[in-house]
């Protein structure tokens, strides 16, 4: 006969579930107590990821989902913890993609169908460029083809010359003390994940251009260029991180006076919702329209900015001529505001006070130029150079260039002069005068010692 206590174990079993477990203790619970015994903090988890957002919609909202997965490898980070190995193994056709872009929004729906189109033809021309001084890291950047021998199997990247740059201007880039190696090392970083060795050709601080010779073992393609760029024309700047994925970012091409931080030539590059340290990697990356085209390369001296396509191919075409050693300019000693750039309102009354609605205004003049000893002083209003009126700053510097460009003369040493035919509207005497004004041929950045 069974006893009464047999009896209530038996009703117990009877009633439980068969695959009932015996109660295990909690892990974070046994977890904290190692912890406490230790007097260390309990292991803190990383953030769980949201799951991707799944759906036939077109167009997927994907900011919580990315900013939870970067919340979790921030966390990570901070812990110490590694992904697993299965993760890099992913192909990239399966991968969680983050794009480091803004092409997805819905904002560009306008631009999507046919700026795709653009920009995978022009990706194809695109490359990662770095430098290295004494096997310690300089700077990564972008670059694009620009020349392709058959023969020789070398190809041509431009690129910027912040590549080799050791330390910048201290106050402005007017002022100087830019400094550049040009014995960098150079890496050029190709679209199928292998890097190659490259030469530094030469180097153009002004233009802020860089030309670099790699040996690759198959054709590369070129891209097109687009010599004109309209004022607020639809405009996307590419480039390539370090891991070569494509940066993408819209915006529109657009004049401004320059500042401090520009030359003459620089465009302006209008976009929104991009930090400015998310713009390190574009620097050399060419900006195109929505037909593919190269209207212009990225600027890093000052973000935002990009040089036009029409000082490019005059940058290449002064190198060529000049046998691939210098890219000559003449320097006037002088920085300038646009008329036509300035308030309606400032135009309204410098027209009243001197019947003139365009041209540039003198904002510096360097001590012992050549333009302080033709009479020129600052508020002077400069109408015309070589018989052509000037409305912009890179008109005034494509009109330079072609100075160079069709001169005669070699330039080659660079320790000349040239002259240039200017049209003076002096404001204080109001008193115009016309006459030659020389200036100085150098391929330095110019620097005006006000």
């Amino acid at each position: 006969m069974a006893t009464p206590g047999a009896a209530a174990a038996a009703r117990e079993m009877s009633s439980s579930p068969k695959n009932k477990r015996p109660m295990e203790a909690d892990p974070s619970s046994r977890e904290e107590q190692v912890q406490a015994k230790r007097g260390g903090p309990r292991r803190e988890e990383a953030p769980a990821l949201l799951p991707m957002p799944a759906g036939s919609a077109r167009f997927v909202n994907y900011s919580k989902w990315i900013n939870a997965k970067a919340e979790r490898k921030r966390r990570e980070a901070e812990l110490g913890l590694t992904p697993p190995v299965e993760e890099a193994q992913v192909p990239p056709t399966l991968e969680d993609f983050e794009p480091p872009t803004t092409f997805h929004k819905k904002r560009l729906l306008h631009v999507r169908e046919s700026g795709t189109m653009a920009v995978l033809t022009a990706a194809k021309s695109l490359l990662g460029v770095s430098s290295s001084v004494g096997g310690k890291p300089l700077k990564r950047c972008s670059g694009f083809w620009i020349d392709w021998d058959e023969e020789s199997k070398t190809g041509t990247v431009l690129t910027t010359a912040h590549l080799i740059r050791t330390k910048e201007a201290p106050t402005n880039i007017w002022s100087g003390g830019e400094e550049y190696d040009p014995h960098a090392n150079v890496t050029v970083h190709l679209l199928d994940g292998t890097s190659a060795e490259g030469q530094l050709l030469y180097h153009q601080p002004h233009y802020d251009v860089a030309f670099v010779r790699v040996r690759v073992d198959k054709p590369v393609q070129l891209p097109s260029f687009n010599e004109e760029v309209k004022l607020v024309q639809d405009v996307f700047r590419l480039g390539r991180d370090n891991m070569l994925d494509l940066r993408i970012t819209y915006g529109r091409a657009v004049s401004e006076n320059p500042d401090t931080c520009q030359r003459y030539h620089d465009m302006c590059f209008h976009c929104a919702g991009v930090p400015n340290n998310e713009e390190k990697y574009d620097g050399g990356g060419p900006v195109i329209d929505l037909e593919g085209k190269v209207v212009g390369m990225s600027n890093v001296r000052c973000t935002r900015t990009f040089i036009p396509s029409s000082i490019l191919l005059k940058c290449l075409d002064l190198w060529k001529k000049y046998e691939y050693k210098y890219i000559p300019r003449p320097h006037l000693g002088m920085t300038f505001e646009a008329i036509k750039l300035l308030e309606p309102a400032h135009v309204d009354k410098i027209w009243r006070m001197y019947n003139i609605d365009n041209g540039l205004v003198v904002q510096k003049v360097s001590k012992g130029s050549h333009a302080e000893k033709f009479g020129i002083q600052i508020g002077d209003i400069i109408e015309c150079c070589n018989g052509e009126s000037v409305s912009t700053t890179v008109k005034l510097e494509n009109m330079l260039m072609s100075i160079c460009k069709g001169s005669s003369d070699n330039l080659n040493g660079l320790n000349v002069e040239v002259n240039v035919s200017v049209e003076v509207f002096h404001t204080l005497k109001k008193l115009r005068t016309v006459g030659e004004l020389a200036a100085d041929v150098s391929d330095h950045g110019e620097v005006i010692i006000a």
